[in-house]
């Protein structure tokens, strides 16, 4: 138990139970009956320490640090737990064993790692979908490179964002063949890492115009494709921006995943447009934010909130602070009013009440 001063807060830490896997479908008492509550465990990016490029800054805002540099900058964020980390520009086979101690040394977890398929010119047209097999085959090895230093790190999770398994031009792709290329490397990576979570990170564009995983209803089709043939450690990882840039209400999103025991990790930030931006959680869209949480706690949600940010210009760690700071306020808000009185406005159906529970969540 550790306490936050500037909010008067204190909360307690949980940590991941083994994930049993299923083809059936759950009802609430089956999603919701476990003894284990929920409580926010927040992990970040290494790369939210980064320089801060960006499109119309490429040099970036700030100097660009190390791995080691930035693992010891983040022990100073009260209330961070963890640390999620790219393949192989964050932690590779060169630094693991140094980035290993660093964490120790700084109290932290290693939580995921990302292998990179995107940002390189290698990726332009395709890395786990690529139609062209040579590419494809360097996509699947990279993965299963990824899950090796995750197991010398200790990390769980895999999280595969397909940032360029998609199309920008009609005319261009033969849709069935991505599709089967996609899934059958999916296969093949997660059954390499069947003592890790594989959680597929989706958005519906950019930088590719039309990505093959754009919802949240995608990926679970995926998963049961890959459950059919016997792959039962593929989930997903939800990030809240992308989620919204889906069109989904996302409390309701992680409801229908939560029931196909698939909701494995979550990117916590915000979004202001239609830009991904990724913003402090519950700066923007306060309420959603709120509910989220009010189900998360409903969910018995065991995993972490992943604060996936963008500082740009601003210091990185006291972004990631306050929003720690911004969960851990609202979080005290729900509990305040009480879950079991917020679950029977919820049960209720009624719009009136619900009305009356924002006001006295928000508005007194």
């Amino acid at each position: 138990m550790e306490a936050i001063p500037e909010l008067g807060l204190s909360y307690s830490y949980f940590y991941f139970t083994q994930f049993r896997p299923t083809f059936i479908f759950y009802s609430t008492a089956d999603i919701c009956g476990t003894p284990m509550a929920f409580r926010p465990k927040f992990s970040t990016g290494v790369w939210v320490f980064g320089a801060g490029v960006e499109r119309f800054a490429p040099m970036g805002y700030k100097p660009q640090k190390s791995t080691i540099e930035i693992i010891r900058e983040a022990s100073k964020v009260k209330g961070l737990e963890g640390l999620e980390m790219h393949y192989p520009t964050e932690v590779n086979e060169e630094n693991v064993k140094a980035v290993k101690e660093a964490l120790e040394e700084a109290g932290l977890k290693a939580v995921g790692i990302p292998p990179v398929l995107s940002q390189e010119a290698t990726w332009a047209n395709g890395a786990l979908a690529s139609l062209d097999e040579s590419t494809r085959r360097r996509a699947v090895e990279r993965v299963k490179r990824s899950i090796d230093v995750a197991r010398e790190l200790g990390a769980q999770i895999i999280i595969i964002w397909p940032g360029r398994e998609g199309f920008d031009f009609p005319f261009t792709t033969n849709y069935v063949r991505m599709w089967d290329n996609y899934v059958n490397s999916l296969a093949e990576v997660a059954d390499y890492g069947r003592d890790l979570k594989i959680a597929i990170e989706y958005k519906i564009e950019d930088p590719s115009s039309y990505l093959l995983h754009g919802s949240a209803g995608r990926v679970l089709a995926t998963i049961l494709e890959l459950r059919s043939r016997g792959i039962n450690n593929v989930g997903i990882n939800v990030e809240f921006a992308h989620a919204k840039l889906a069109r989904e209400y996302v409390p309701e999103t992680i409801a229908l995943i939560a029931r196909y025991k698939a909701l494995y990790h979550l990117h916590y930030n915000d979004i202001f447009t239609n830009v991904d931006l990724d913003l402090f959680p519950a700066s923007v869209n306060f309420l959603e934010h709120a509910e989220l949480l009010y189900w998360l706690h409903e969910l018995n949600y065991d995993g972490w909130l992943g604060l996936d940010l963008f500082p740009r210009y601003m210091d990185a760690a006291s972004m990631v602070q306050e929003s720690i700071n911004n969960v851990l306020a609202l979080y005290a808000k729900l509990e305040k009013v009480g879950w079991a009185k917020i679950k029977e406005v919820v049960e209720s159906h009624d719009p009136l009440r619900a009305q009356q529970l924002i006001r006295e969540l928000f508005l007194t």
